[in-house]
């Protein structure tokens, strides 16, 4: 069990980071099977939930990898958000983490709810619930879409970047005729591959953003954007900078999960025919399945990156002041200890309490919309294509695993 008080070291655990040997240099991509977590990872969790790794920039970091310790991770806080603190860990070498700094993922305390409760009033389970009619036709004219282009047409193109995309256009109140372009931009904000692609899409994205917020100053409109302008803008309350750094961000992060979710998830229904029968013969399972999905697939491969502001015991390891960590939800997702058979999909098994919506004051403010989108999104589907299956069995799934987020790149199915 993880302990997650503020303590004095301990002499027989607080060995500083610095002077250990790293277990194996972060982020690993190399995988037994398309959805597991690689298994470099999976070894390293079973002899050290809390082990010593060498982050991409060669600087030394804590690996967490159990339930409990990800939980202390993401929950104590005596760990910080700041990615300004040199100890902070960058994942991927680059100035990459540079696009996030303040924004709302990287606040701590009072300053990060004080933004946060301007969002989450925007996104409770109600306004989610009231947005299923929307989230229905949008899914609906994205089945259409990938009807007319096959049988053998690509669920990744046709139904997984669209339906996200438009779902939050129609919350923030981006006209649906940019969809493509605000996927286009967002997507290559989570490529790791360039940095200085990533901060001009930055740079468009927030061009993009102040043109709207100067029609919600002049046009009174019935969206989260146009809430926040007159409800925070206007009372000074919120200043325009950090209205466009809180508008993208939700717009970033709730199409690219959501998008990658609906291609992981249906891939990995489609791979597992026993799970899709028995939605399709009891779709009163669909809700709990949307969780155990997330619960068993590697989205979050980079993991959530803090640094310790004081000595914070984690699963009998003191880190140390100063010291960076990176929570993997995967490998907790993964922990026998809190899910039984653990490495099975088990579509009525009750995962609800999964870390992939992250935990603590930082969790996801948007999880109650991505789990109605994901559950319509997967309902439709398989009412709507009764015999879907893949349109290769025998080929290797297509996945990009070199991003932020794991992903398939694209999934050709038949019916």
């Amino acid at each position: 069990m993880s302990s997650h008080s503020a303590a004095a070291p301990d002499p027989e655990t607080a060995t500083p980071l610095h002077t250990l040997a790293p277990e194996l240099a972060f982020p690993q991509f190399e995988r037994s099977a398309p959805f597991d977590p690689p298994q470099a990872y999976t070894e390293l969790s079973g002899r050290c939930p809390v082990a010593p790794v060498s982050m991409a920039d060669g600087k030394p970091s804590w690996l967490i990898t159990s339930f409990e310790g990800v939980r202390t991770t993401l929950s104590d806080p005596h760990f910080s958000s700041d990615m300004s603190h040199p100890g902070f860990p960058n994942r991927t070498g680059k100035p990459v983490d540079d696009l996030l700094k303040d924004t709302l993922g990287a606040m701590d305390g009072e300053r990060h709810r004080y933004y946060r409760r301007m969002l989450t009033g925007e996104l409770t389970v109600r306004r989610a619930k009231a947005m299923r009619p929307v989230i229905t036709q949008i899914t609906d004219e994205a089945l259409d879409q990938l009807a007319a282009a096959g049988p053998g047409a690509d669920l990744v193109k046709h139904v997984a970047f669209v339906v996200p995309s438009r779902v939050a256009c129609h919350l923030v109140g981006i006209p649906l005729s940019d969809y493509e372009l605000f996927t286009g931009m967002a997507a290559t904000l989570m490529d790791s591959t360039s940095s200085d692609d990533q901060f001009a899409a930055l740079q468009n994205m927030v061009s993009y953003f102040d043109t709207l917020v100067t029609d919600r100053e002049h046009h009174d409109r019935d969206d989260l954007l146009g809430h926040m302008v007159r409800r925070y803008l206007a009372t000074g309350e919120l200043t325009r900078d950090m209205l466009i750094r809180l508008a993208w961000t939700t717009m970033a992060a709730g199409q690219e999960t959501t998008a990658h979710m609906i291609g992981l998830g249906v891939a990995a229904l489609l791979r597992h025919p026993d799970q899709l029968e028995l939605l399709r013969r009891e779709p009163h399972l669909l809700p709990g399945a949307v969780d155990e999905l997330m619960r068993y697939l590697p989205l979050i491969q980079f993991g959530i990156p803090r640094v310790a502001m004081d000595d914070v015991e984690v699963d009998g390891q003191t880190v140390t002041a100063g010291e960076g960590v990176v929570a993997l939800p995967p490998l907790a997702n993964r922990d026998p200890a809190v899910f039984e058979r653990p490495d099975e999909l088990d579509v009525r098994r009750n995962a609800r309490q999964h870390l992939t919506f992250g935990y603590g004051p930082h969790q996801c403010p948007a999880h109650a919309l991505a789990r109605l989108e994901l559950e319509v999104v997967y309902g439709r589907l398989l009412e709507r294509f009764p015999t879907l299956r893949l349109a290769d069995s025998d080929a290797d799934l297509k996945v990009q695993d070199k991003d932020i987020m794991y992903r398939v790149s694209e999934l050709a199915v038949t019916w």
